[in-house]
Parts: structure tokens; C-alpha cells; sequence
């Protein structure tokens, strides 16, 4: 709630570091729901080995307790069982997550930086899905997938960054003379130089375009677009470097 204040002063980031301290004092309480699938399985392998030792308890008194002293004793065991279950997910149980670690920076982050910008999780979501979901569709879902999921965002990352300089390049507007001949085999390909608009240069990876276009045909968009960028020098790099 402190961290979200549009501006800070000494006060505020002391309010902030002492709401910090005493969840980090605190925050044991919350162990039980931080229990994970490894350590709800752990406590309840636990819970069998407890209910056999006390069916086994049960039939090796059953002559010789009465009623009340068996309706005890099973109390203490159900409370027993319950309690060993609890230490155990709580034992198991932690709080190294990145959020939780992300927050002891914020204070240091807000002297340095200023009041820290509003963002939300469905962003890194977002990412995930482009990072790593789409670069494992476009594997060959073998055992060396990583390097291939690496290398496909890779790609993707060029031509984005490409089209980014394409854009601000061509926002420019910049004449040169010597424009139309840096490229003469993709004069006939150009776009007029007073044109606003140009082709959307896109990745074209190991799958077949499902426009039915030939990849050639991508080639030259991007080659039209590349011929629309005004600056000679900047043409020449992008093209090398492309």
C-alpha cells in the first residue's frame, strides 16, 4: 500500500521498511498455505504411518481399555496426527519467491529512482507465453529443445528490433542523394520516397507461411521497406546487419 504513493519522503520509506520487518516477523503464520505438492505428499505418507501405529495401539489394548480411556486416547491421537501434519507441511514449507524477495529492493530502488511505476503480473504471464511457449511449438519437441527455443526468440527479437529502427528511421525523413543507389537491385522493389506507409517486415521460421505466400515474397516487403528508409548509411548497416 506504501509503494504505491505517487511520491515519497523519509517518512514514508520508514513506514515501508517497518511494514517489511514485521512481515518477515510474522509471516510463520502463513506457512501451512505456502505447503507445496512435494510437501503435502511428505505429510500424507506421514498421516498413513500414523493411523497404522494407532489401529495398532487400538487392537493391542482393545481387552484391556474401557470406553472412556479408549475415547481419550483416540482424541490424543487424532490431535496428535493433526498436529504432525501441521510441522511437517510448515517444515517444508518456505517463502523464496521472487515477489517475496522483489519487495527488500524496493526502498533502495525509490532513493535512487523515484516513486516506483504501477505494473501487474499478467505481463510477465504475457512473456512467458512468447518466450517459452512459442519458441517449444516451433521445436521439434526433442531433448535438445532449449537451444532451439533460444535461437527461434532470438530471431524474433532481430526483426523486431529491426522494425523498430525502420520505423523511426522512416519518421525522419531524411533526403540523401544517394538513397535510390545503395541498393540498385531492389530499386524496382522501393516504395516512392514521399510514401507514409511501408511493409511489415515479419519472421519467417522453419514452418510454412500460412498465407501461401512464397518466402520470397517477405523478402522483397522487407526489402521495399528497407528501400523506403531515407538515410544511406543507416540502410547499408541494417541490411548488413540483417
Amino acid at each position: 500500500m506504501y509503494a504505491r504513493y505517487k511520491s515519497h519522503d523519509d517518512a514514508t520509506l520508514s513506514y515501508m521498511e517497518g511494514a517489511l520487518h514485521r512481515f518477515h516477523t510474522f509471516k510463520d503464520v502463513f506457512l501451512l498455505g505456502r505447503a507445496g505438492r512435494k510437501a503435502k505428499a511428505k505429510a500424507n505418507a506421514l498421516r498413513t504411518d500414523l493411523v497404522k501405529k494407532q489401529k495398532a495401539d487400538e487392537e493391542t489394548n482393545a481387552e484391556t481399555w474401557t470406553m472412556s480411556k479408549k475415547r481419550r486416547k483416540m482424541n490424543a491421537w487424532r490431535d496428535y496426527i493433526s498436529h504432525e501434519i501441521d510441522v511437517s507441511k510448515e517444515l517444508d514449507a518456505d517463502f523464496k519467491l521472487p515477489k517475496i524477495h522483489l519487495i527488500s529492493h524496493w526502498v533502495e530502488h525509490i532513493r535512487r529512482y523515484g516513486a516506483l511505476q504501477q505494473y501487474y503480473g499478467e505481463r510477465h504471464e504475457q512473456a512467458h507465453k512468447t518466450n517459452l511457449k512459442d519458441g517449444w511449438n516451433a521445436s521439434n519437441h526433442n531433448l535438445n529443445y532449449l537451444p532451439q527455443v533460444i535461437t527461434f526468440q532470438h530471431h524474433i527479437l532481430h526483426f523486431e528490433i529491426g522494425e523498430l529502427n525502420l520505423q523511426a528511421l522512416a519518421q525522419r525523413r531524411e533526403n540523401s542523394a544517394a538513397a535510390c543507389n545503395v541498393l540498385p537491385s531492389g530499386a524496382d522493389l522501393a516504395a516512392p520516397l514521399g510514401s507514409q506507409s511501408y511493409a511489415k517486415p515479419e519472421f519467417i521460421g522453419p514452418q510454412n507461411r500460412r498465407d501461401g505466400k512464397h518466402p520470397d515474397a517477405m523478402i522483397k516487403d522487407f526489402r521495399a521497406l528497407l528501400d523506403n528508409t531515407q538515410d544511406a548509411m543507416h540502410r547499408v548497416a541494417i541490411y548488413s546487419g540483417t
